[in-house]
């Protein structure tokens, strides 16, 4: 299945409802600043849930203003988003969300109401009708990753619980996580810092007898507290957190050991193709293969390449969603990046904004 169009009313920059269709591959929109393409992707996230939207939630400015003197915002937003090209699996899956026509379409309407805490309220239902049952766990099965247009690759890469690297690691052993053993890498930690902590010829075994042996002085016996100095926790999300991804600048498999750098040494741009190909990594992981949908966001990935690596992006972009199943919706600026891929579809329902799109048969 995939995402075949979406509904936009009374959000941003969108007054009266506005459709815009996606192919099943690779869509790629293209305009100047603020044609609304930033709206359309901020409305997929909406609808789907994406997890960094569903933290901030709506705003009084998402409400449509019209730009005349003393204008009321729109009484509600409205979102509906359709999907086709399910299969018999999806289609039984999604049964509370399908149509007569096949298609499984879900709708969230926003009130312009706050509650008693300055919240707005989202109201969802799959189907036709607002009153039909409503899977909350459905979007368990839908994965939706967005990369914003000023992304701080570094921030998302270095070590620490909102760590895409930490992220990546966690799909990939997700069957071993939900086991009820330990995992290996748990009890490899955990001989690694009993061997620092009793050798007194590493450092960490002095300094931890030195730091108990002060408080016993100070506080004494009852008082005191025990110290640990250990490399790091043995549970598998700490151990995953703590972890960094390192660079090297030429792709070799007999660079020597030790040659790497840390990500602050690196360009923005690398950084940002660093940053991308993790996110790739965990869609294609075994993890994420019952996802009934994959759908990738991307804000301007040109930003800070040369234009021949964002030819080369793109089309790369363009592989893996037909490669790897995934849905991948990017907006730019870039005529570079408009000419590089195939101009099948024109997507006529945009008056302001020109969006060339690749589709897969």
């Amino acid at each position: 299945m995939y995402l075949d169009s979406i509904t936009i009313e009374g959000y941003r920059s969108f007054d009266q409802p506005f459709t815009i269709e996606f192919q099943k591959g690779l869509s790629v929109l293209v305009g100047e600043n603020g044609a609304g393409k930033s709206a359309i992707i901020d409305a997929i996230r909406l609808a789907l849930r994406e997890d960094e939207y569903g933290r901030t939630g709506v705003v009084d400015t998402d409400f449509h203003r019209p730009f005349i003197e003393n204008a009321d915002p729109s009484k509600a937003i409205r979102v509906m988003s359709v999907f086709s090209g399910l299969s018999k699996e999806e289609m039984v899956a999604f049964l509370p969300w399908t149509d007569i026509d096949s298609q499984a379409k879900l709708t969230i309407q926003v009130d312009n109401k706050e509650t008693r805490r300055g919240r707005y309220r989202p109201t969802r239902w799959g189907g036709a009708s607002r009153s039909s049952i409503f899977e909350w766990e459905l979007f368990e099965s839908i994965n939706c990753i967005y990369l914003p247009p000023l992304r701080d690759a570094e921030a998302k890469l270095r070590e620490g619980r909102g760590s895409r690297l930490a992220r990546l690691l966690r799909n990939l052993d997700r069957e071993l996580l939900e086991t009820d053993e330990p995992h290996p890498l748990e009890e490899k930690i955990r001989q690694f810092n009993v061997s620092l902590a009793e050798d007194d010829q590493y450092a960490i075994a002095r300094a931890n007898k030195l730091i108990r042996q002060r408080l016993r002085e100070a506080l004494g016996q009852v008082f005191g507290q025990n110290t640990l100095v250990q490399f790091s926790e043995t549970s598998f999300n700490r151990i995953v957190e703590s972890l960094r991804l390192l660079f090297f600048p030429n792709l070799n498999a007999e660079t020597p050991p030790g040659m790497f750098r840390s990500l602050e040494e690196n360009s923005l741009g690398y950084n940002n193709l660093l940053y991308l190909a993790t996110v790739l990594a965990e869609l294609r992981s075994k993890a994420v293969d019952d996802d009934y949908l994959k759908v990738l966001l991307i804000e301007e990935p040109e930003a800070h390449l040369h234009p021949q690596l964002q030819v080369r992006l793109l089309k790369h972009l363009e592989q893996a969603a037909k490669d790897e199943k995934i849905q991948v919706i990017v907006t730019t600026h870039s005529p570079v990046l408009a000419s590089a891929v195939s101009l099948e579809t024109l997507i006529e329902s945009i008056p302001f904004l020109v969006g060339i799109s690749s589709g897969l048969s």
